[in-house]
């Protein structure tokens, strides 16, 4: 028996051309004097990388100077203390945030 009679090798194709891989069209190949495509979805990447970025940067600052301007108000008790103790903690979220996302672009421009 050769392979062209055995069920089992020829059930499946090994490539469906159906089915191509994300952000491929089918063909794996580039075309000459043009941008291999890793190249194009590594920038794709890092574009979005840096748009979340500035985003949640700014997202950030407004939430800490909205975090700064409500320790200005004069209120004490317990609910004032919680309030504040609450907002510290929120601070620190929106510090390591930040951080986190710094460092993510970093790596990702590095690669």
């Amino acid at each position: 028996m050769n392979s062209y009679d055995n069920p089992f090798l020829n059930s499946q194709p090994i490539f469906i051309q159906d089915q191509p891989l994300p952000a491929l069209d089918g063909s794996t190949a580039s075309p000459a004097f043009s941008a291999c495509r890793c190249l194009v979805l590594m920038q794709t990447d890092r574009d979005l990388i840096s748009r979340q970025r500035a985003v949640t940067v700014a997202s950030n600052d407004n939430a800490a100077t909205a975090i700064a301007r409500s320790k200005d108000i004069e209120w004490t008790g317990n609910a004032a203390e919680w309030f504040r103790s609450t907002l510290d903690r929120t601070a620190y979220a929106i510090k390591m945030l930040t951080d986190d996302v710094e460092t993510t672009q970093r790596l990702a421009m590095e690669a």
